[in-house]
C-alpha cells in the first residue's frame, strides 16, 4: 500500500473507483491509499511506502517528515560561497592615487557583474563614455582577462588593474564577451594566449593589445574543444571561425584547434593561423583593378548627417579639381600618383657606411647588473682599450639611492656584467666580461660615465674613439644598441634641429590628440618645465626621434657617414590616456664628452695615455 497527502482532496475523488481509498489528515490534507493487486507475493511491493505532499503549515504538524523538508530547506537558501579580490584603478591617478579596492561578491557571478557593484568603476565607465574597460591581472593571475569570466575561476586574494582605452566597437560589445555558466569552479580550464599570432600579427580585435609580452587569459569547460572556447571568447578576430590554425607552445608542440581544452590549465601558448592568400599577389591585384572598380556616391542625405564628413568631401573635391586643372594630360590620376611616389620617394643607406656600421656594432656592448635583486639593463660602448662609455644616469641606477660615492667603485664591479655578440635571445653570459672596482670619470650634465672592462682572456672590440665627428644639424643619424633590454639593433632616424625642437614636440603632441588620445588631466604640460626648455637651446646634445627606449642608454649615435657623433642619453615624454608616449629624444654630443675630459688633466691622461695629439679626435 502507498501513501500519498494532497491538499485538494475534490481533485481525487475521482480515483475512488480506481481502488483507491482517501482519509482525511490533520490540517487540510488527505492521505490516499493505493491497494495492490491481489495475487502480487512480491515482497518489495508487499510492503506500506509513504509518499508525502504537504501544504507549509502540514510539515509543522508531522514529526517523521521534519528532518528531511527542513535540510532540503536549507540547503535551497544556502547562497553560493563569495570570492575576494583587490581591484586598482589605473586612471585618473592624482584622484585613485593607485589605492586598491577590496571586492567581496558571489563566485558564481562574472567578473562584470562583480565590479558594476563598485561605485568607483561604476563612476569611470560614465566618465569614459565610447572606451572599452580592460582589465589586466597582476598578482595572483596573470593577462588581459573577458569580463564574464565567473569569480569562481580566480585565485582568492588575487590583483587587477583598470584601464580605458579607445574602441571601434560599441561599448555595449564590451561590456561581457561571454556569460558566465552556472557550473562548479572544478569545470572550468583556465590557460593564456599571446596577443600577437606566430605567423600573423592582428589576431586580437583591439589593437592596442598588439604588443609584444601582452597576453590573454581565457577560459572555458572541461570537455569544450579550443576552437569553441576561443569562438565563445569574444575577443579574437575571425580567424577563430575557421579550421586553418592551431596553437603552438613551447615552439615546438602543436595542439589543434579540435583538441579539448581540459589539459591546457595554465599553460601559455601562442596561435598560428595558415595563410592561405598570398597578400602580395592580392595587393597586386587589388591595385591593377582599382582604376575599372565601380565606385558609388554616398546619398546626400547621409553626408548632411556627419558634417565632417561632408567637409572633408568638399576639401578632396576641390584637390580633384586643382589636380584636374593642372594635368596636361588626360592621364589617371592614381596612376600619375603611382608613378610620382616612387620618383619622389628614397630609403636608402650606401653599402660603405652599411659595413662601417657593422663595424661599429661590434662595439656596441649589453650592459646588465644585478644589485641585491634590484637589476636593470643598459647600452655601452668601447671608446678606447678596454674603456667603456655609457650613461651617468645608468650608474646612479645600479648603486641605488643613498650609497656612499666610496662604495660606487666597488658595487659597480660585483654587481655589472659586459657582452657584446648579444645577437640572439637568450643573451649568453659565457662571454661576458666584469668591470674593475675603478669610477672616477663621469659629469652629471652630460650624463655619461667611463668604466674599464677587467681582462677575460678575450679580445676587447676596437675602440671607437678615431672616428668621431661633429654633430650633424640635421638629416639621417644611426643608433645601434639594446632598446628593451633585447638583442642589438639599428635604428636609422632623422635630427631635429635645434631651432624646430619646441614645434616639433608641439606637433608631435597634436598629431596625438588629432587621433583621439588625449593628455591626461592630471599631467603638466612638458614645455612648461624647466628642464625641457634647457634641451630647447642645449647644443650639447643632438636630438631626434627614434624608437629606442628602456635598455638603450649609452648606446653610439653615427652620422650618415658612419661618424660617431653622440651617445644616446634621454627622452622626453607624455602621458596620454592610452599610457606614456615618446615624444622627443637626445643625446650627448662627443664633441663635448672628450672637451670635457680634455679640462681634467688625470681625466686626460686616464684614458688616452700617450697618444699623439695627431691621432686624436678634433673637437
Amino acid at each position: 500500500m502507498v501513501t500519498a497527502q494532497f491538499s485538494f482532496p475534490a481533485l481525487f475523488i475521482s480515483l475512488l473507483n480506481k481502488g483507491l481509498i482517501l482519509t482525511p489528515t490533520c490540517g487540510f490534507g488527505y492521505t490516499i491509499y493505493l491497494v495492490p493487486k491481489e495475487g502480487q507475493n512480491d515482497s518489495s511491493t508487499s510492503q506500506v511506502k509513504g509518499i508525502s505532499r504537504k501544504m507549509p503549515r502540514d510539515i509543522t504538524n508531522t514529526q517523521d517528515q521534519r528532518p528531511l523538508s527542513s535540510k532540503k530547506i536549507q540547503q535551497d537558501q544556502i547562497p553560493p560561497p563569495n570570492k575576494k579580490i583587490l581591484i586598482t584603478l589605473d586612471v585618473n591617478r592624482r584622484k585613485n592615487k593607485q589605492m586598491k579596492h577590496e571586492l567581496t561578491h558571489s563566485e558564481k557571478s562574472s567578473l562584470y557583474a562583480a565590479l558594476s557593484t563598485l561605485n568607483a568603476v561604476k563612476e569611470e565607465i560614465e566618465n569614459q563614455q565610447g572606451k572599452e574597460m580592460l582589465v589586466c591581472g597582476k598578482e595572483g593571475i596573470e593577462g588581459y582577462i573577458n569580463l564574464g569570466m565567473p569569480l569562481c575561476c580566480f585565485p582568492e586574494g588575487c590583483h587587477l588593474v583598470i584601464t580605458f582605452l579607445p574602441c571601434k566597437s560599441e561599448p555595449e560589445d564590451n561590456k561581457q564577451l561571454s556569460e558566465p555558466r552556472d557550473q562548479p569552479s572544478t569545470s572550468y580550464v583556465r590557460f593564456y594566449i599571446h596577443a600577437i599570432g606566430s605567423k600573423i600579427k592582428r589576431i586580437v580585435k583591439n589593437g592596442k593589445l598588439h604588443k609584444k609580452g601582452n597576453k590573454l587569459c581565457v577560459y572555458g569547460l572541461k570537455g569544450e574543444t579550443i576552437k569553441d572556447t576561443l569562438r565563445k571568447d569574444g575577443r579574437f578576430n575571425s580567424f577563430v571561425e575557421g579550421d586553418d590554425w592551431k596553437l603552438i607552445i613551447d615552439l615546438d608542440t602543436i595542439i589543434e584547434n579540435t583538441q579539448p581544452v581540459d589539459e591546457l590549465d595554465g599553460k601559455l601558448f601562442q596561435v598560428e593561423v595558415e595563410q592561405t592568400n598570398n597578400p602580395r599577389i592580392t595587393s597586386v591585384t587589388q591595385n591593377s583593378e582599382l582604376e575599372n572598380r565601380s565606385f558609388h556616391e554616398v546619398e546626400e542625405h547621409i553626408v548632411d548627417q556627419y558634417p565632417v564628413l561632408k567637409e572633408q568631401r568638399e576639401k578632396f573635391r576641390a584637390y580633384i579639381g586643382d589636380k584636374n586643372d593642372k594635368r596636361k594630360k588626360k592621364a589617371s590620376l592614381f596612376k600619375m600618383h603611382k608613378e610620382n611616389f616612387g620618383k619622389l620617394t628614397k630609403n636608402s643607406t650606401p653599402v660603405k657606411v652599411v659595413k662601417h656600421l657593422a663595424q661599429a656594432s661590434d662595439s656596441t656592448g649589453f650592459l646588465w647588473w644585478n644589485n641585491n635583486g634590484k637589476g636593470g639593463c643598459a647600452t655601452c660602448f668601447v671608446f678606447k682599450e678596454s674603456y667603456i662609455f655609457t650613461c651617468r644616469h645608468v650608474i646612479t641606477d645600479i648603486v641605488g639611492e643613498g650609497v656612499e660615492p666610496t662604495k660606487w667603485a666597488s658595487t659597480i664591479s660585483r654587481c655589472v656584467k659586459v657582452i657584446f655578440d648579444y645577437l640572439e635571445f637568450p643573451p649568453r653570459e659565457d662571454n661576458a666580461f666584469n668591470v674593475k672596482p675603478w669610477f672616477e670619470i663621469s659629469n652629471k650634465n652630460l650624463d655619461y660615465a667611463v668604466l674599464e672592462l677587467e681582462d677575460n682572456g678575450r679580445q676587447v672590440p676596437a675602440g671607437l674613439y678615431n672616428g668621431i665627428g661633429p654633430a650633424p644639424l640635421n638629416g639621417l643619424i644611426y643608433i645601434i644598441g639594446h632598446p628593451d633590454g633585447e638583442k642589438k639593433s639599428q635604428d636609422g632616424c632623422t635630427v631635429v634641429p635645434q631651432g624646430s625642437r619646441e614645434r616639433t614636440c608641439e606637433e608631435n603632441v597634436q598629431a596625438r590628440e588629432a587621433a583621439g588620445d588625449h593628455v591626461s588631466r592630471s599631467f603638466v604640460p612638458f614645455y612648461t618645465q624647466r628642464s625641457f626648455q634647457k634641451l630647447l637651446h642645449n647644443s650639447d646634445v643632438v636630438t631626434y626621434d627614434t624608437t629606442f627606449f628602456g635598455g638603450s642608454s649609452g648606446s653610439p649615435v653615427f652620422d650618415s657617414n658612419g661618424s660617431l657623433v653622440a651617445m644616446h642619453t634621454a627622452g622626453f615624454t607624455c602621458e596620454y590616456e592610452s599610457g606614456v608616449h615618446s615624444i622627443i629624444e637626445f643625446g650627448s654630443t662627443m664633441e663635448s664628452i672628450i672637451a670635457d675630459i680634455k679640462q681634467n688633466e688625470d681625466w686626460y691622461n686616464k684614458i688616452f695615455g700617450n697618444c699623439q695629439e695627431e691621432e686624436m679626435p678634433n673637437p
